[in-house]
């Protein structure tokens, strides 16, 4: 389930938003009034989306924006009005805020929000298949100090070293990391 964090300093802007988020009814949608609010709702929540309704009442939406891209791996969406447009210092693109202009189209935010969420989803892809590849490189460290304990005390050469814990897995029924941390052991390696 995703969860959608919108940040509007009245409650009326909340509400609309709200609504406009009809189509994400399955998602869990948490309201934050402030910046404070919101980095303490970010503190125990993961939101996949936090859109930003500016502006918010004495600080600056857009530093609100880089701190949640900085702090969250939500798809931020900042809503400025028309006249900040030209304004340089509102430009996000250097952080991934994606901008949308008010008053907008209910297409346009549909399109902006549809966007943000696959966006996230592609993170949230690439951050899953990077922390199997982490995985995969610690086994493969393990193992590898544990070939080198093998050939350094038991003057096994590598394909022997790799053959016995190998063979030493298939019959123990056991993996290869767990053969490599129990010859760990056996040397009080770990």
């Amino acid at each position: 389930m995703n969860q959608i964090l919108i940040i509007a300093g009245k409650e009326t802007e909340k509400e609309n938003l709200v609504g406009l988020l009809d189509y994400y009814s399955s998602s869990q949608i948490f309201y934050a009034s402030n910046s404070k609010q919101a980095k303490e709702l970010i503190a125990s929540e993961t939101p996949s989306l936090i859109i930003i309704n500016a502006p918010l009442p004495s600080e600056s939406a857009q530093d609100l924006a880089i701190f949640m891209t900085q702090r969250t791996d939500a798809s931020v969406v900042l809503l400025l009005p028309e006249s900040y447009r030209n304004i340089k210092e509102y430009s996000g693109e250097d952080y991934g805020i994606l901008i949308l202009y008010k008053p907008f189209k209910r297409s346009e935010f549909e399109r902006t929000v549809k966007f943000a969420i696959a966006f996230e989803n592609r993170i949230a892809k690439i951050q899953e298949k990077n922390k199997k590849l982490q995985k995969q490189l610690t086994e493969f460290r393990t193992v590898h100090r544990a070939k080198c304990l093998l050939i350094q005390h038991l003057h096994m050469t590598e394909p022997q070293a790799h053959r016995y814990i190998e063979k030493h897995a298939m019959d123990c029924r056991q993996s290869k990391l767990e053969v490599a941390n129990n010859i760990l052991k056996s040397y009080h390696e770990i």
